[in-house]
């Protein structure tokens, strides 16, 4: 069997729009529809916004750099509520809109943000859901992982993200994009990844957080630990996170 170049494949496949009427009225509902993963079932962690961060945009992307070396300070809610809600949460706008913090194409938000908590965190360890709507976390697993399970995550060569307080795991429920854009909607899904973690990057940088985006992600381990089957929803974006 000849060997498929898939990047060629991906590239030509994705490359049409799928047609659909301009006027909206002939929209299916579900385009309308904006979907949010929820975990009715399990505790939850609610976070408060108190009075907003201030920083200057153009000194952050001076600023911002990879960082793999992570000290025993703790991260704290707050700060990790500004970091959540200022990269992938629903913001209120000064007049009374609300969206969310980054862009998507058609406004499908097809990305779901999850948190491997490891340690040094005000949050015990174990795996989380962020809720945007709600700006809490879904309590998945209170767990302390050892290094056998962390080694099931991430590849050999990046240790240093398995020592990092946290893993913010990023994945993409690919229909939500797919059912109005077909498979171009897979460009638009990677696109926004880029976008919300262009988001911890700069926020966490403004928070005085350390923070690497890592492509070493063993993504079977990591979509067994989640729970979800790697096609319709897949991890596409990991970032290491500490002080």
């Amino acid at each position: 069997m000849k060997n498929i170049n898939f990047s060629k494949l991906f590239t030509r496949s994705s490359k049409e729009f799928a047609l659909f009427p301009l006027d909206k009225a002939g929209w299916p509902e579900e385009w309308g529809t904006v979907y949010y993963k929820d975990y009715p079932r399990m505790p939850k962690v609610s976070f408060s916004q108190d009075e907003k961060p201030r920083a200057d945009l153009f000194s952050l992307i001076e600023e911002r750099k990879s960082q793999r070396n992570f000290s025993k300070e703790p991260i704290t809610l707050r700060e990790l509520s500004h970091l959540l809600y200022y990269s992938a949460g629903v913001i209120a706008t000064p007049d009374g809109y609300y969206k969310r913090a980054h862009p998507s194409g058609g406004g499908r938000y097809p990305i779901e943000t999850y948190l491997i908590v490891n340690r040094d965190t005000e949050l015990k360890n174990g795996l989380y859901h962020y809720n945007p709507k709600s700006h809490s976390l879904d309590v998945l697993w209170e767990h302390d992982f050892i290094r056998e399970e962390m080694d099931a995550l991430i590849v050999a060569g990046d240790g240093w993200a398995k020592e990092a307080p946290f893993l913010i795991i990023m994945t993409a429920t690919f229909w939500r994009s797919q059912n109005k854009y077909g498979e171009r909607g897979l460009r638009f899904a990677l696109l926004e990844a880029g976008h919300i973690g262009q988001n911890f990057l700069l926020a966490g940088t403004a928070l005085g957080l350390r923070l690497c985006p890592t492509g070493g992600t063993l993504d079977y381990g990591v979509e067994k630990l989640l729970d979800i089957d790697g096609q319709t929803e897949g991890v596409v974006y990991a970032i290491a996170v500490g002080k």
